[in-house]
């Protein structure tokens, strides 16, 4: 990235923190208390084989494969583990660059209604790395400066690296030739603030504290920013403070 874009992000970022640093003046939502453990000797039985739909036959770029969405999984509230079918509600390359419609296709539909729907963001940026957050509500404009979700939201990013197995000879190959892993990294909430999620019609920001952000991305959805913030206790997402969104999506888990 050249200097005026770099200054002009800055810039943004800038302005969108001192927009956003207030306090919701609703009450803050704790995480629902986790259920009992099984009776002793009880099995939990295997969670349903993932279904994902939503990709159009001719969409190149798929953010979101099995092992990656069964990894995350995990790490979800218990109440959407259980639930097979994902549905690709945003994709940038099938709805566009645009805010409001990321926004209007997050809406929860008429039979959704009063369900407790969670939200997962996938990013991907210039140096080919995949990252982005859960959500316990749909993104939307916030006409006041208010904070909203819950303590199930967290950050989470996929760390790329060459590791040895144990039987490996690593006197006679180089690190090149090893394999690449993955590796899922999650950072849930910390509850040091509740500064977890604000949306607006000139960003997006998950995360926040001391003019920084955890996740965050501007109303083009073209440029984002990511920083250790105390909502998450996070790595920055990115391996630049800064970065380029070359694919995003949103996937609606019921």
């Amino acid at each position: 990235m050249g200097e005026g874009l770099r200054d002009s992000t800055r810039s943004k970022l800038r302005k969108a923190f001192s927009m956003s640093s207030s306090r919701s003046s609703s009450p803050f939502q704790q995480p629902s208390k986790s259920p009992s453990p099984s009776p002793i000797g009880w099995v939990d039985p295997p969670l349903t084989k993932l279904e994902l739909t939503g990709y159009k036959t001719a969409t190149k770029q798929r953010l979101l494969d099995l092992g990656l969405a069964e990894d995350l999984r995990l790490h979800l509230p218990l109440r959407l583990q259980i639930t097979h079918n994902w549905k690709l509600c945003y994709s940038l390359e099938q709805n566009g660059s645009s805010l409001s419609t990321l926004y209007s296709s997050s809406l929860p539909d008429r039979s959704e209604t009063g369900k407790k729907i969670g939200y997962l963001l996938v990013v991907y940026d210039q140096n080919h790395d995949k990252f982005g957050c859960y959500l316990n509500e749909h993104l939307r404009p916030m006409d006041r400066r208010a904070y909203y979700g819950n303590g199930e939201c967290f950050l989470w990013k996929v760390e790329k690296g060459r590791i040895p197995s144990l039987t490996e000879d690593l006197t006679n190959s180089s690190s090149s030739s090893l394999p690449v892993q993955f590796r899922l990294k999650v950072f849930p909430y910390t509850s040091l603030n509740d500064f977890i999620i604000y949306s607006n019609h000139s960003f997006i920001s998950i995360g926040s504290g001391n003019g920084k952000f955890g996740l965050w991305i501007d109303e083009n959805l073209v440029k984002g920013a990511s920083s250790t913030v105390d909502t998450f206790g996070n790595e920055p997402l990115s391996r630049e403070e800064q970065f380029q969104v070359m694919g995003l999506e949103i996937w609606k888990i019921i």
